[in-house]
């Protein structure tokens, strides 16, 4: 690895593979939950940290944890379901049961043990769990930087993104797409801020807006287009990227939300539509912020989604996506939000389909051993400092999130401890 190509390497070898889930996610921050999946005391949804199940919950006090799902005794996993709510978790094994702080409170036949401190056999803990503007993320190791160090760049852009609904929380819908590809986790972190790709990946979906709008639905759709001032990418530092597209989308998106069947009428008054004097505020947000933030190692904010990558083996991957709804929003805002969302991403969408067959086609081509590199080059001339120290911009066709992600990998990757 250099700084502008990769090694296939890293996508297929799996001690390369469990190296990651060693120094990357045991050692730094990684995303778990957002607080509205765990709102109420009792509150939990199952997750992993790199390949380690976890239980993400509120105790009776209402104090947020992340702890192994893993019993103390033989390992069964105490918690079967992705959500819900719970005072305790109990082992079906052998009846070890745990409260929601993780405590061991039930021991069957104690008798038989001689030497066991109840204290010590609660359920492991994360070292750190911290929250950003509702974003849920949890250290193994104790020794990491604060959260708001290691978003850095990315901070500014989650800000943006929880405010882009005006008036309004965010809070995730009570359904996710979820989806499994055969490939690496790492193509799904390049993919959400690669604006290189989408002309062409995508390009079924464009014809199909043009045809539908009659206008032009590409953000970039000649040469001079592609080299002028425009959209951007960028690295925020700490492995975190950026597609900001939001000055030059606003005016395409809003063309798409008039393809949705409960879209309002072309000049209808949107206050009177939706019921409240925002109505055209709400409106014109439905769409989202109009940038891709990546934060490294595992989650994505695009569109109105929260997206969550889950490394599973090597050459297998899950991506979990929750779209984002407001909360006390009018009913019908709501609904065409997970409209627009349903109509690129999720299975039956023309986006997200597109994507995990390249990833297929990506793991396919890495069965050629005589070509061993990955290009990450384009753009690097024309780079530029960004806002803050360490930060790069580049056109939105441009690999400047990609090498900043992977600048930020070989660090972590070469280290004896975390970040």
């Amino acid at each position: 690895m250099d700084t502008q190509r990769v090694h296939r390497d890293i996508y297929r070898d799996p001690e390369v593979f469990i190296a990651e889930m060693d120094r990357i996610f045991a050692r730094s921050w990684v995303y778990v939950a957002h607080e509205s999946e765990v709102r109420e005391a009792g509150d939990y949804k199952t997750t992993r940290i790199g390949t380690q199940p976890v239980i993400v919950n509120r105790d009776r006090q209402g104090v947020l944890r992340v702890m192994l799902n893993r019993c103390r005794h033989r390992a069964a996993s105490v918690c079967q379901l992705r959500s819900g709510n719970a005072t305790s978790f109990r082992c079906q094994y052998h009846g070890w049961t745990y409260d929601a702080s993780g405590d061991l409170v039930g021991l069957p036949f104690p008798e038989g043990y001689q030497h066991r401190d109840r204290d010590e056999l609660g359920l492991v803990q994360a070292a750190r769990v911290e929250s950003y503007r509702g974003l849920v993320f949890a250290s193994l190791a104790p020794d990491v930087p604060s959260l708001e160090d290691h978003l850095k760049g990315a901070r500014h852009y989650i800000d943006r993104f929880m405010d882009h609904l005006p008036g309004h929380q965010l809070e995730v819908a009570d359904q996710a797409h979820r989806m499994v590809f055969n490939g690496n986790w790492k193509l799904q972190m390049e993919n959400g801020v690669d604006g290189y790709h989408a002309n062409f990946t995508h390009q079924s979906f464009f014809a199909l807006m043009q045809q539908a709008t009659g206008q032009q639905s590409r953000y970039i759709s000649s040469k001079e287009e592609a080299e002028s001032d425009g959209p951007t990418s960028a690295h925020l530092g700490n492995g975190h990227g950026l597609l900001d597209q939001s000055q030059a989308a606003s005016g395409v998106l809003r063309q798409r939300l008039r393809t949705l069947q409960d879209a309002p009428p072309d000049n209808a008054d949107l206050a009177d539509f939706f019921g409240v004097p925002d109505g055209e505020a709400l409106y014109a947000a439905t769409s989202g912020p109009g940038f891709n933030v990546s934060v490294f190692p595992n989650l994505q904010l695009i569109g109105i989604q929260i997206r969550e990558i889950q490394p599973v083996a090597v050459d297998r991957t899950e991506v979990i996506i929750r779209p984002m709804l407001g909360t006390g929003a009018p009913t019908a805002i709501n609904r065409l939000r997970l409209r627009y969302h349903e109509m690129f991403y999720g299975i039956g969408g023309f986006g997200q389909p597109d994507d995990m067959e390249m990833f297929r086609r990506v793991d396919a081509g890495l069965d050629a051993t005589d070509d061993e590199w990955l290009w990450l080059d384009r753009g690097s001339r024309r780079e530029r400092p960004g806002a803050e120290e360490g930060q790069r911009v580049g056109h939105i066709t441009d690999e400047t999130p990609q090498r900043g992600q992977y600048a930020h990998y070989r660090k972590l990757m070469s280290a004896e401890g975390g970040e």
